[in-house]
């Protein structure tokens, strides 16, 4: 791995700035084309006072504020009882910042296309978890935030990594705010214990993908009930890079242009030796049984198929709480192993995000709320948790034991605001800071953290290589087909859609970045 240990200016950061826990926390016209480009406008709104008066910060005078409603869209659920958490949650808001909000939960299918369709059609909304980041961003689908968080968000900018910052900043303009979490991402599982404890599966001995196979085979013998890797339409073994020395520049997940680090070239992992072998090991493991034969097309969320008895593991992002999230989303005692080296990255700095929209009508509440979720214990674990007693018990020393069939679990800790905010599971390690502090320290630094790809010269070939990527990489990473014929083709599509030129570009935009380090 060419990234570097944690040193220097990052570690300095992480250990200053990383997970401090702190305190607490208008103009609307500015309402430009989502078409404007970013970077093209410095229209943030004024950062000023709101119409009423009220001094600059926002929360010092509640009452003399205009009350408006708050839309915010998150991926997750919809949850049955989001509506009593609203109720709850906007109650309190009316004495912050005499705000209401809406909940608007976009199911894990395909949540980002939803998203997109509402940037395009100019949509009126304020608050967006920000799929697509790099891309929206440059297509002017989000407000700068820079004078809004000086205003109305100066608790979160102090005590918010600055790394996170850099990373949400495109062309000079901040267009969202991170989440305050864990610096680095790595990629693993969450087993459910139940199943691991009954065939003594040592989890922590699997040191890559192939190591899984025998316990595929396990459960393909004795668990006729489960399948032994469950995959659907939105999830595969796609998140495990074939290249672990490698960097997605781009940040979608859907244009193939990694970076190898050993040489610093952009290339197509869809055209390589690496690729093709991974992809015959799914085919194989397909051809055993163990991938149920609808995975590349089941919509069954990975939490309600192990919920409900039909998996035994979910794959993913991992982080150091990962054992309480999936614990809460599955209903059941999980536990976790991560593969991958920890990785710091701008994209993993962009993990999770929420922007103001270029349409909203109240951006500078939108701000004061999102300070909140970034300082606020209270309104925090309302979000985050729902409601005491309904969605959750109480403990002892800010601890919970989460209720089963709540009808509230798919607001995620790791989605918004600040993870140190969160109570704790009774199930998880007390020492949660710690776990955070080691997980950054031991991470490594890509040799290109901060530099952000301008898609705006290439639009329109991104537009179509993201089109045939999704047309062919269910099939591929659900082992349904043959991956040679398939893979010749797909690598066809893409270098007739303009891939080579994608490539030239990021890798220019790159060699500047580094000539100027």
């Amino acid at each position: 791995m060419a990234g570097k240990k944690v040193t220097g200016l990052l570690l300095s950061l992480v250990l200053i700035a990383g997970f401090t826990l702190a305190g607490c926390a208008g103009n609307n016209g500015n309402t430009a084309a989502p078409t404007e480009k970013a970077g093209e406008s410095t229209t943030a709104p004024a950062a000023t006072k709101e119409a009423t008066g009220t001094e600059a910060g926002g929360t010092e005078a509640p009452d003399a504020l205009p009350p408006v409603e708050l839309s915010l869209y998150l991926p997750g659920g919809p949850d049955k009882d989001v509506a009593s958490v609203e109720q709850e949650i906007n109650a309190y808001l009316k004495d912050k910042i005499n705000a209401t909000l809406k909940i608007n939960q976009l199911s894990w299918d395909k949540p980002a296309d939803k998203v997109n369709l509402m940037i395009q059609s100019g949509e009126v909304f304020d608050m967006v978890y920000t799929w697509n980041f790099m891309t929206n961003a440059a297509k002017g689908a989000y407000l700068p935030l820079e004078e809004l968080l000086d205003t109305y968000a100066k608790e979160t900018k102090a005590q918010i990594n600055p790394a996170y910052l850099q990373a949400a900043t495109v062309n000079g303009h901040l267009y969202a705010v991170p989440t305050e979490k864990e610096l680095g991402q790595s990629v693993g599982f969450a087993f459910d214990k139940a199943i691991v404890d009954k065939y003594g599966f040592d989890v922590n001995s699997l040191q890559k993908l192939e190591d899984i196979e025998p316990m595929l085979k396990t459960i393909k013998e004795k668990e006729p009930a489960l399948s032994p890797l469950f995959m659907n339409h939105t999830d595969s073994l796609h998140w495990f890079t074939a290249y672990p020395d490698s960097e997605d520049l781009d940040g979608s997940n859907d244009i193939p242009t990694l970076l190898d680090y050993k040489t610093m070239k952009v290339f197509n992992e869809y055209d390589t030796p690496a690729m093709t072998e991974r992809l015959k090991l799914i085919r194989s493991w397909y051809e055993a049984g163990y991938i149920n034969k609808n995975g590349a097309t089941d919509k069954t969320e990975l939490k309600d198929a192990v919920k409900s008895g039909k998996a035994w593991f979910v794959y993913g992002n991992m982080n150091p709480t990962s054992t309480n999230d999936w614990t809460r989303l599955a209903e059941k005692p999980m536990i976790i192993k991560t593969l991958l080296p920890v990785q710091v990255s701008t994209k993993s700095l962009q993990g999770s995000m929420l922007a103001i929209s270029r349409t909203s009508k109240n951006p500078e509440r939108a701000m004061m709320f999102m300070n909140l979720i970034h300082t606020d214990p209270v309104l925090y674990n309302l979000l985050t948790f729902g409601i005491e007693g309904k969605h959750y018990k109480k403990l002892e020393n800010n601890t919970v034991e989460f209720i089963a069939d709540s009808g509230y679990n798919s607001v995620s800790s790791w989605m918004i605001g600040n993870v140190l905010l969160n109570y704790l599971n009774k199930d998880e390690d007390p020492k949660r800071v710690q776990l955070y502090t080691d997980w950054n320290k031991n991470s490594n630094i890509s040799p290109v953290i901060g530099f952000v790809f301008d898609s705006t010269k290439v639009q329109s070939q991104i537009g179509a290589l993201i089109n045939i990527t999704k047309q062919y990489k269910n099939t591929l990473f659900s082992g349904e087909k043959d991956p040679e014929p398939v893979l010749k083709e797909m690598n066809s599509k893409l270098k007739a859609a303009g891939l080579d030129a994608v490539i030239t570009e990021i890798q220019s935009q790159l060699d500047a970045f580094l000539a100027a380090k």
